[in-house]
């Protein structure tokens, strides 16, 4: 899943819910869906991207409200 220059979102369907979660934290992607389709998701959640589909923004770069905004976090979708 890892082996490409972008990082924006990724999905796992299986029915281990432990190879799930190890998915979910090794995977560099912003998104990761968990048997459940990689389009949509809630506009309340963070979101960005990693790797190419991050904008690469470093501390030294910018202020503290603007690294805010750009902090990559991770959002994990699950779906028993």
């Amino acid at each position: 899943a890892d082996a490409t220059e972008y990082g924006l979102s990724a999905g796992i369907v299986t029915r281990d819910i432990e190879r799930a979660f190890a998915f979910a934290r090794r995977v560099r992607t912003g998104l990761v869906k968990i048997n459940q389709p990689t389009s949509g998701m809630a506009m309340t959640v963070p979101f960005g991207g990693f790797k190419e589909s991050s904008t690469q923004t470093f501390k030294e770069q910018a202020g503290d409200s603007m690294m805010l905004f750009y902090t990559q976090e991770k959002s994990v979708y699950l779906s028993p």
